[in-house]
């Protein structure tokens, strides 16, 4: 069986590049002064070293292509650090960090690392003064990635996808929310001078309610292709409101502890965010978010003013719920988006055997509400759905056409889907996020 898996994950891993579409898994996470010393935070309350370890096992749950973070130590090092310590461990090589930027004045940035055999980096750019030409708090991060298929001659023809870090102005003054109005209008700014089409926000927004100028700046541009969304529409006062319990990402903890380091509360505040472009959000681009995905890892919605670990929480494995509070005062915040890949170019070689053509695929797959929605190409295609174990969960026969396989009674985790006639095989991976 092992032998079989690991045939069917070569398999993916070739076939992929011609599917319809590909995954990629967004994580943004503030990480509570990694690398910084305060005079409230220091090595004895919040060790680097344990927090790698925390960190590290957090990250191998979720496995994403895109990890953003706030609050890291502003200096390469401790990008570098995380890459060593916590993403490439274990015999794993695929990721690496993008430069960290940041003004003058702050000890705090933003960390950007990618799945390097699904996104190569094109460029970098830093936010760092308003409108008027004043300093920000912190720097907010634009980079800018394409996503790596084979079959292209080169990379313009391929999905490109600009990635926000951001990490506003923290407390609930009148200035404090200016200085996050502020920051939010340069960078949908930004967003319009360079006409981008596929974006993302991710970060701690520090904000309390949905009227917020910060907020509104973000969302309700009268420039219909230059706004954010919130892929859940989960819009409102969110501070200490109970009815934004399963968004809620602040505080792991119910009273401060560490020496003040943690901040306390309970879980009461929606501070981490993944926002995204229309395009990406409403499906009519090269990007799409993949509905369902979006959720704060290690919120059960059952929590509310309460620790993340109090009494019984099972939406993450144990261990996974204890690095959480471990990790941070925040739960990271994670969403899936679909790559649309481009079909392979007919080959027209001359042969000895006539004219041959690359077969295109089978079908053309994702999941959406809970189904995995399927545009079929060709007819009597037997679906597997295989666990990660290899153990066959799904079985049927199909004909070319739309149609849908309920996934309702799946646990969470990857899959892999094989579709499979006489003289084709083609797999795919599925990921279920509930």
């Amino acid at each position: 069986m092992k032998i079989f898996l690991s045939v069917l994950l070569c398999s993916f891993a070739l076939l992929c590049q011609s599917q319809g579409y590909d995954t990629l898994r967004i994580m943004t996470y503030n990480l509570l002064y990694y690398g910084e010393v305060t005079s409230f935070c220091d090595n004895s309350n919040n060790n680097i070293n344990s927090k790698d370890l925390y960190l590290k096992t957090i990250v191998k749950h979720v496995d994403p292509d895109l990890l953003v973070v706030n609050e890291m130590g502003a200096a390469q090092a401790y990008a570098s650090r995380i890459i060593s310590k916590v993403l490439n461990t274990d015999g794993e090589s695929k990721y690496k960090a993008c430069a960290v930027k940041n003004n003058s004045f702050s000890s705090l940035a933003n960390g950007m690392f990618y799945n390097k055999k699904r996104l190569e980096l094109v460029s970098q750019k830093k936010i760092a003064f308003d409108l008027n030409g004043n300093d920000l708090v912190r720097v907010i991060d634009v980079n800018k990635f394409y996503y790596t298929d084979s079959e292209l001659v080169d990379s313009s023809d391929t999905a490109y996808l600009y990635v926000a870090a951001a990490h506003l102005k923290a407390g609930n003054s009148n200035s404090d929310e200016q200085d996050r109005a502020l920051a939010a209008e340069a960078l949908m700014d930004y967003f319009s001078q360079i006409g981008a089409n596929n974006y993302v926000l991710c970060g701690d927004l520090n904000l309390y309610s949905d009227d917020e100028d910060a907020f509104q700046n973000l969302i309700s541009n009268s420039n219909g292709n230059v706004r954010l969304y919130d892929p859940i529409n989960q819009s409102g006062s969110w501070n200490n409101n109970s009815s934004f319990s399963a968004v809620h990402t602040q505080s792991t903890r119910s009273s401060s502890t560490n020496g003040g380091c943690f901040s306390g509360g309970g879980m009461d505040d929606r501070f981490d965010f993944i926002l995204m472009s229309g395009q990406v959000v409403q499906d009519t681009g090269t990007v799409s978010y993949i509905e369902g995905s979006y959720r704060a890892l290690g919120q059960d919605g059952n929590h509310f003013n309460q620790a993340v670990n109090d009494g019984s929480n099972n939406s993450v494995p144990s261990v996974v719920l204890g690095a959480l509070y471990e990790m941070s005062d925040h739960l990271p915040v994670i969403a899936d988006i679909k790559v649309r890949l481009l079909e392979p170019a007919q080959d027209t070689t001359d042969t000895t055997t006539g004219i041959s053509a690359a077969k295109k695929p089978l079908s053309t797959l994702w999941v959406q509400s809970d189904e995995l929605r399927i545009d079929c190409h060709s007819n009597n295609v037997r679906f597997e759905i295989l666990d990660r174990s290899g153990r066959l969960v799904y079985i049927r026969e199909s004909m070319s056409g739309f149609q849908t396989i309920s996934l309702s009674e799946l646990s969470s985790g990857m899959f892999i889907v094989k579709l499979s006639t006489p003289s084709q095989v083609q797999t795919q991976r599925i990921v279920l996020p509930r």
